[in-house]
């Protein structure tokens, strides 16, 4: 069988190298120069089943309206974007309802925690070195009555979907994580999950590509796709730059551009970009070193060490598919990470600024599997999770495409949950 992927992020990589394990003879087109180059390459570096919650969370339309037209929000709309939300942006708020929220949380939850398995198994399998580490991560609060909430929260995810974690006090996080010894007396506590991971995702990436590659996956770079053929239900053809690539089946693994190209064939996924950005630090001066990533309620940001560096992420900004820089929002991480290592010194000129566009679907939870054209598939949809939950979606596609027992629910994950039309999302 033949298969062509559109796409070479975490995605669409790690879709390809699990089909061409099963025996599959598959071709990868991706505009860039390379793998990993577009929202995968400098993401905030976390594996994080300790945050599998959609950011549609309840009361966030309130936050939504109250970002417009300040720029430290963490969850910002601007105005030029809505009319491109449109239905996506109601039914976003209508999955914000608790019920829908904490379905889609464990959903997410699932795959989350499978996926760090498959991962596991790909670094045994491939020897694959990304600068990985399993030390776990750090959640640190600053208020009493927010810190309660969060050890009930965390029960919750226990007793659903068995995530683990460690309450602590304000001297066990220091303990742990000696770099926060300046902000020590602000922490109320915190929460120690031990299941998180750190990992270069570009990185990651290419080496995967490379080993794909030895298993026979071939990878066309700078092929832009001009044209998807369908012929009488199916896809006949993926037309680039003047080369006609065909196939038994597609997947379209294009990230937040995948409803674009989907689009053409009159499939409306509900699935928007929503920009979100990083500054990395490259040695940065702090004694103790800063060893164990951290994730900072009141900020909404994570601060995570990677090898030799540091990375501040953050930010979910509703803008359209614009990809600019806005210093103010370069500005706004950089006071974020001196608030959380004041020791560090870090200046604006030593940051490294980048953003990117994660793949939002209307209830929160990834796209995976069939579409109403037959031999049509879509790996889309992870928002702030592709990078924890890559290596587990890949192998539920191909799973499903290969005839193979998924790990997890299906259904889940399936474009046909949205059952009351394409934007309506109330499916289970």
């Amino acid at each position: 069988m033949k298969a062509i992927i559109i796409g070479s992020g975490l995605i669409g990589t790690t879709s390809a190298y699990f089909l061409a394990s099963r025996g599959w003879e598959v071709t990868v087109l991706d505009r860039q120069q390379g793998p990993g180059l577009e929202t995968s390459f400098a993401n905030g570096s976390l594996l994080t089943p300790s945050m599998p919650e959609p950011w549609n969370a309840p009361g966030s339309w309130r936050v939504l309206l109250a970002s417009i037209g300040r720029s430290d929000s963490p969850l910002k709309l601007h105005l030029k974007a809505l009319p491109h939300l449109g239905a996506w942006g109601a039914g976003f708020l209508r999955n914000s309802s608790p019920a829908r929220y904490e379905r889609n949380t464990v959903k997410n939850l699932n795959l989350a925690l499978h996926s760090l398995q498959v991962l596991a198994a790909l670094r045994r399998e491939t020897g694959i070195e990304y600068g990985g580490t399993s030390h776990g991560s750090l959640r640190v609060i600053r208020d009493a009555a927010a810190l309660e909430r969060a050890f009930a929260w965390g029960e919750k995810l226990q007793a659903a979907g068995g995530l683990t974690f460690r309450r602590l006090t304000a001297d066990d996080i220091v303990a742990m994580e000696p770099a926060l010894a300046p902000i020590g007396s602000q922490l109320a506590g915190g929460i120690h999950y031990p299941v998180d991971e750190v990992g270069n995702a570009y990185k990651f990436c290419v080496g995967l590509a490379e080993r794909a590659r030895q298993r026979g996956v071939e990878f066309r770079f700078a092929a832009p796709v001009d044209e998807i053929e369908v012929r009488q239900g199916n896809v006949a053809a993926v037309l680039s730059g003047g080369t006609r690539f065909s196939a038994d089946r597609y997947i379209v693994a294009a990230g937040s551009y995948s409803p674009i190209l989907l689009r053409e064939l009159g499939l409306d996924i509900p699935v928007r970009p929503a920009k979100g950005y990083s500054l990395t630090f490259e040695h940065p001066r702090l004694l103790p070193p800063f060893s164990l990533p951290v994730c900072d309620d009141d900020f909404h940001a994570v601060v995570v060490p990677l090898e030799g560096g540091i990375r501040v992420a953050g930010t979910a900004e509703f803008t359209g598919y614009d990809l600019s820089l806005p210093e103010a929002r370069i500005h706004n991480l950089l006071t974020l990470v001196r608030q959380v290592l004041p020791a560090g010194g870090f200046e604006r000129a030593q940051a490294k600024p980048w953003c990117g566009l994660r793949p939002m679907s209307v209830d929160g939870v990834p796209i995976i599997g069939p579409t109403p054209i037959g031999n049509l598939w879509i790996n889309t949809g992870h928002g702030h999770l592709g990078w924890t939950m890559a290596a587990g979606s890949g192998q539920l596609l191909s799973d499903l495409m290969t005839g193979g027992t998924p790990r997890v629910n299906p259904q889940a994950y399936a474009l046909a949950r949205f059952n009351g039309g394409p934007l309506d999302a109330g499916g289970g």
